[in-house]
């Protein structure tokens, strides 16, 4: 049986950098890796005096955090962008696009942007962000 696995290679992520204009995505360059989506529902205790178990519903959906390994570069635009909205307490939205086509979009703030270096290495941060809300996910467009 062929695997109906997906190679992450081809992925991007995209900032919206005009509030005015959601249509308007700037990639993030030099992203290396990604991983997020992260959060869960609370767990909401229904027990009463009557129940011959613990019952319980689900709360709020949660979706967590989701961060960035990336090659800083000051200078491209989606991560000053990333930056400018850390430095402004500002939450953006975020587009992330899989080589299967499917897309990601997910308010969030950015809560760190450390920096790393070394002797013999790159300029690194694994940047974190905070989702404000839901997750959409829209698959790509039949073909027509």
């Amino acid at each position: 049986m062929t695997s109906s696995a997906i190679s992450a290679q081809g992925s991007a992520l995209a900032i919206n950098v005009d509030d005015a204009d959601p249509t308007v995505w700037t990639k993030v360059k030099n992203v290396k890796s990604y991983s997020g989506f992260d959060g869960s529902a609370t767990s909401l205790d229904t027990t009463d005096l009557d129940s011959v178990a613990k019952e319980n519903l689900l709360g709020l959906q949660d979706w967590g955090s989701f961060s960035i390994d990336i090659n800083i570069d000051y200078s491209d635009p989606g991560q000053a962008a990333m930056l400018a909205s850390k430095r402004a307490s500002t939450k953006k939205n975020y587009q992330l696009t899989l080589p299967s086509g499917d897309v990601a979009t997910f308010l969030a703030s950015v809560t760190s942007f450390p920096i790393a270096g070394g002797t013999d290495a790159l300029l690194t941060a694994t940047v974190a962000m905070a989702i404000s809300g839901d997750v959409t996910i829209t698959p790509p467009a039949p073909p027509a």
